[in-house]
């Protein structure tokens, strides 16, 4: 992976998108790596939609993103809308921390990148190491180029506490599965959820803001940031309005989300 990036990422950015391409094409037809997982999560999701386009896209879009994010840490040389951002800079300069909910749809670690970079946004990401110990050097390299503190999903607790209280923003993605978390809704099926984000809402009372990366083209994205999410106190009642957040975000652009994780997987059938 880190010498795919490393190539996609010194082509013109046009050529870097056509071998994106053609290698999603070798995924689906020579190299299914989890294809029938990705197929099986597509086709519960969107029922009446032909999974090969859409998960080809979403294949093609997350090579692509890693050859972005690559050549977004040496230079600026790629396109960001940032769109609603404007509370949560003005928290940010108030000194105030804030906590913003987002998942792997478009290229998601641009959202980072641009954040702190183009913002200047004081980042904290809670974030689970890649398994491939290649992409997670890979991953944890250009996350430190871009100045993004990393915080892992087990024991971060009052770490990011601490985040908070010195006015960073914390960021969690929570569209991937947590084992010891609590089923809630998603798509139709109970899906085990982190309570990390409600939990810590309800401690530091920080409002949680829901962010999500569309990608409008090659080397072009938009970054929205909603108005903060509704909190209640309940962490599983408040997991789950997080979660009908991220399902909402996903069916807006099917195409750009990672299915090829084993989200809805459960305990018993690990």
């Amino acid at each position: 992976m880190s010498v795919v990036c490393w190539i996609l990422a010194r082509l013109p950015l046009r050529c870097s998108a056509g071998v994106a391409r053609f290698m999603s094409w070798v995924w689906w037809w020579v190299l299914p790596l989890r294809k029938r997982v990705a197929k099986e999560n597509f086709q519960h999701a969107f029922p009446d939609m032909r999974p090969g386009p859409a998960l080809r896209e979403a294949v093609a879009s997350m090579i692509l993103g890693y050859a972005e994010f690559l050549r977004g840490t040496r230079k600026p040389c790629l396109d960001f809308e940032f769109q609603g951002f404007e509370p949560l800079l003005e928290r940010t300069k108030s000194g105030k921390g804030s906590l913003v909910l987002t998942g792997h749809g478009g290229a998601w670690e641009l959202i980072g990148l641009a954040s702190a970079r183009d913002l200047k946004l004081p980042v904290t990401l809670i974030a689970r190491r890649p398994t491939s110990a290649s992409a997670r050097r890979l991953v944890a390299r250009l996350r430190a180029a871009a100045g993004l503190e990393i915080l892992p999903p087990e024991g971060s607790f009052f770490q990011a506490s601490k985040a908070l209280r010195a006015g960073r923003v914390v960021v969690f993605l929570l569209d991937q599965r947590h084992n010891g978390g609590v089923p809630v809704p998603f798509f139709g099926r109970p899906a085990l959820t982190s309570k990390g984000l409600a939990l810590l809402a309800k401690r530091t009372g920080s409002p949680v803001f829901g962010a999500w990366a569309f990608r409008r083209g090659v080397g072009k994205h938009r970054f929205v940031l909603s108005e903060a999410l509704l909190v209640e106190g309940e962490p599983d009642e408040d997991t789950a309005r997080f979660m009908a957040f991220t399902e909402a975000r996903i069916r807006e652009c099917p195409e750009h989300w990672l299915w090829l994780h084993a989200r809805w997987r459960l305990p018993e059938a690990a």
